[in-house]
């Protein structure tokens, strides 16, 4: 693994996948067929298409299901398959089809109304390089206020999920001693949060970890130099204050 984390900014390509879906049967051979790339598009890409939802909308193959199939039992079973975003395409598949194959004959049959059927679609990703490299764990976090919602899901959740390790930064901060980074990370991808949230969760996450670190660093700064850190700090808390007082 390189000793240095460039980040990326992706942007996700869509074309028709070739399989089309009016009932279980057909949703279920396609789910079983198609390329891993459509199962995380319709899926585990759901907090990019929708970054700034409160509540996550279902997937693609639950709300298909609810509203068009009319099973809404099948459908939450399929909305609490693809709940969390961690694992690989292939784990993914093999429990949609799980649930898929649990469903009874006769409502497997249930054909969607006309013009509702469900047509996979294929993502491919595009990376563009952002100017943003990390040499150690404590550039991640100085720079992470500056990571848009995409490349934050690139790097901790779809590089991961298709094994591309030059751009998964959860294994690099492990690899490069910063496990407890490594953990807090895992920890909010694994709730499967929506991203702007995710965001501002593993940011924060990660400032507080340094609090103790950074008390221990300024215990040993000349007292000159507290002082003149905690007039700053005032003063920027007074001007925050006076803001807020301006506007009411």
């Amino acid at each position: 693994m390189s000793d240095s984390f460039q980040f990326h900014t992706p942007a996700t390509l869509e074309s028709p996948a070739g399989y089309v879906a009016v009932d279980l049967e057909a949703l279920r051979a396609g789910i079983a067929s198609v390329d891993a790339a459509s199962l995380f598009h319709h899926v585990t890409r759901i907090p990019v298409r929708f970054p700034h939802a409160r509540d996550l909308p279902e997937n693609d193959f639950a709300r298909w299901v609810g509203d068009a199939i009319q099973l809404p039992e099948v459908s939450e079973r399929l909305a609490f398959a693809g709940s969390v975003p961690c694992g690989s395409p292939e784990e993914l598949r093999g429990t949609l089809l799980g649930v898929l194959d649990r469903v009874s004959a006769r409502d497997r049959k249930r054909e969607a109304s006309e013009g509702a059927a469900f047509h996979f679609v294929l993502g491919h990703t595009v990376l563009a390089p952002l100017d943003i490299v990390a040499n150690e764990p404590m550039d991640v976090i100085e720079a992470w206020p500056w990571i848009d919602l995409g490349s934050a899901f690139y790097h901790l959740v779809e590089a991961p999920a298709f094994g591309r390790q030059e751009h998964a930064l959860i294994p690099w901060l492990r690899d490069h001693g910063a496990k407890g980074l490594a953990e807090s990370a895992e920890q909010v991808v694994g709730a499967g949060r929506p991203l702007a949230p995710l965001l501002r969760e593993v940011g924060t996450r990660w400032r507080r970890s340094q609090i103790g670190r950074r008390l221990i660093e300024r215990s040993d700064a000349p007292e000159a130099e507290r002082r003149r850190e905690a007039r700053a700090a005032m003063a920027r808390l007074v001007g925050r204050l006076k803001g807020r007082g301006d506007g009411q």
